[in-house]
């Protein structure tokens, strides 16, 4: 189980950069939506980047919002 914990965990993380990356490097707010929505909606993801996640969805509305 400890195996699993740091592997999701990991992956977690990695999946955070590579979101936050499409966000403020390429802005490409629809990839950097899908991968915050996975980690934000996903049970097995820690509360820590589930939180960050759910930030940022907000940040992104927000962006959205002002470029539509």
């Amino acid at each position: 189980m400890r195996k699993r914990y740091e592997r999701i965990n990991l992956i977690s993380k990695e999946l955070s950069k590579e979101a936050y990356k499409a966000y403020a490097g390429k802005r490409d707010y629809k990839r950097a939506v899908e991968i915050y929505v996975l980690l934000a909606e996903s049970m097995c993801v820690p509360d820590d980047i589930s939180n960050f996640a759910k930030n940022m969805m907000g940040r992104l509305s927000k962006k959205i919002d002002e470029n539509t």
